[in-house]
């Protein structure tokens, strides 16, 4: 579906109010001379109406997925919650991403299009670029799981939590396709107290990163999300009784690398025992080896 910049409804565009001061000027133009390509609503001097309840900031992270992109922008804008900022980090994608973003970015509070360190480079760009009291990540291929699902949100969990609850998070509906479009829907549970959680399905202030820092970009880590999860106080995670977003696991699998990462963050901050480390670890590794030795055995009578 694509929205036209003539219709009235979308979630972006209600609450915009034209700023004539410095800082709107400054927000306006701050991009210019250090991305390659941007722009929005934002960069036009139209900012969100901080006075119309709480504002959420949707992030959304792409890289060369033109063919899911554009349904992950319809979701946020179809939202029926009147004050959403929305803001698309794209990696420098060589497909036509860029024109897909260009085409809604009258709806696009801001877009960003230059080469990144990754994903979490791409996400921390977000962040610094949001002005919401609220973060969620709804990456390319991924959407809410219904029109709904902020304001509900909002109403339900929000507002009346306050500022003791600073983390909201539920069951995710996971999206399986296959080749010929076909589409299989699987409700997954997610709990924090078993570690875990999925970011998509996931709304948390913005200022737990002024308390815990940004998502850590190095080379080779590849869970920062999972670190940063568990460095948050226990207190102020909340489960929402409704899915909050599908999340398209077409192609997706956990690397080795991820799960010996999650071991290592378990024990250091997580209160993994030592002898349950040493079990969990080496099981993983034993199961690891057999299943390469299975593969070498089929292999080799197979040939």
């Amino acid at each position: 579906m694509t929205i036209q910049s003539g219709d009235g409804q979308f979630s972006t565009i209600r609450n915009l109010v034209r700023s004539t001061s410095a800082a709107g000027a400054e927000l306006s133009n701050v991009l210019d001379s250090s991305v390659r390509l941007s722009g929005g609503l934002r960069k036009k001097g139209l900012l969100k109406d901080s006075a119309a309840g709480p504002l959420i900031t949707v992030i959304t992270v792409t890289f060369n997925a033109q063919a899911m992109l554009e349904a992950t922008i319809v979701s946020v804008l179809e939202q029926t919650y009147d004050n959403i900022e929305y803001i698309v980090i794209d990696g420098g994608s060589q497909d036509g991403t860029a024109a897909i973003i260009k085409r809604h970015e009258f709806a696009i509070d801001l877009w960003i299009s230059e080469s990144d360190r990754g994903i979490y480079d791409a996400m921390n760009k977000g962040i610094c670029q949001a002005s919401g009291d609220w973060l969620n990540f709804l990456n390319a291929g991924d959407t809410f799981n219904s029109s709904s699902t902020l304001q509900t949100l909002v109403d339900q969990w929000i507002i009346p939590c306050g500022n003791s609850k600073r983390f909201i998070y539920s069951d995710v509906v996971l999206v399986h396709r296959n080749t010929s479009v076909e589409t299989r829907l699987e409700t997954y549970e997610c709990d924090h107290a078993r570690k875990i959680l999925n970011h998509q399905a996931s709304v948390y202030s913005k200022a737990l990163h002024r308390e815990y820092g940004l998502y850590l970009v190095a080379r080779g880590l590849t869970i920062s999300d999972y670190l940063f999860f568990s460095l948050i106080d226990s207190a102020y995670f909340t489960k929402a009784n409704i899915p909050i977003a599908r999340y398209d696991v077409t192609g997706t699998s956990q690397s080795r690398s991820s799960v010996e990462q999650k071991f290592i963050i378990d024990y250091l901050i997580n209160g993994l025992s030592r002898p349950r480390f040493l079990i969990y670890f080496n099981l993983y590794f034993y199961f690891r080896q057999m299943k390469s030795f299975v593969a070498r055995l089929r292999r080799y009578f197979a040939a």
